[in-house]
């Protein structure tokens, strides 16, 4: 398995290459510090699998986590991806694997690559145990929630996510309109059923729940 590594961070970069040597069945054939390194390397390396730090710093061409594996997606259909991230946020696990992600490994964690990577050569998905555990505390939370209140609670979809993502950065609806092509009313409306979907009354509380829920 051919492998491209993008992560930030030179230090991690060596590290994972010291987990991957380990292994015959892995190469090492590119390294990016940044999303638009990594599409420039990619256009230009044969590989199968990309390792992406999920929470680069935004360069110049403006590419966050959530756009970066959507373009991959759209360049690189057959590109395996393994996301690195921090983050603990459910909903963000969720929002990984939907634009693109076959693996979300935790970066404290890295010993867990070469099953992630192994798993992902057999067609599986993979996903860290510590975020696994969490899960599952999630789904029982949510079902004693449905069982007391006999509502139903509903993910964000991935555009509804970006939405109130670009909001809570500082973006009018009018920007966020302009920046993802879509039109003004479309945006409204998605930021309304993002926040209906949240049980959340007004913009300061919208702010505050994706600050704290790892979406920034």
């Amino acid at each position: 398995m051919r492998i491209v590594i993008a992560d930030n961070y030179e230090v991690v970069r060596i590290g994972l290459r010291a987990v991957l040597r380990g292994d015959e069945g892995f190469e090492v054939v590119g390294e990016a510090s940044s999303g638009s390194e990594l599409l420039k390397v990619l256009a230009l390396t044969r590989c199968d699998t990309a390792i992406v730090d999920f929470q680069m710093p935004e360069d110049e061409a403006g590419m966050d986590g959530v756009v970066l594996l959507r373009e991959l997606r759209r360049r690189h259909p057959a590109l395996r991806i393994v996301v690195l991230t921090v983050l603990r946020n459910v909903a963000i696990f969720r929002i990984m694997y939907r634009e693109g992600a076959h693996a979300v490994v935790e970066k404290t964690a890295v010993e867990e690559m070469l099953a992630a990577l192994k798993a992902v050569r057999a067609g599986r998905t993979f996903l860290s145990k510590f975020f696994r555990d969490q899960l599952m505390s999630h789904s029982k939370s949510v079902t004693d929630v449905r069982t007391a209140s006999g509502t139903h609670v509903q993910a964000l979809s991935a555009r509804e996510a970006e939405v109130v993502r670009l909001l809570a950065q500082g973006l009018t609806v009018s920007e966020v309109a302009r920046v993802t092509h879509r039109s003004v009313k479309t945006i409204s409306l998605q930021k309304h059923s993002a926040m209906a979907k949240l049980g959340i009354a007004n913009d300061q509380q919208l702010f505050d729940y994706v600050r704290t829920s790892g979406l920034l």
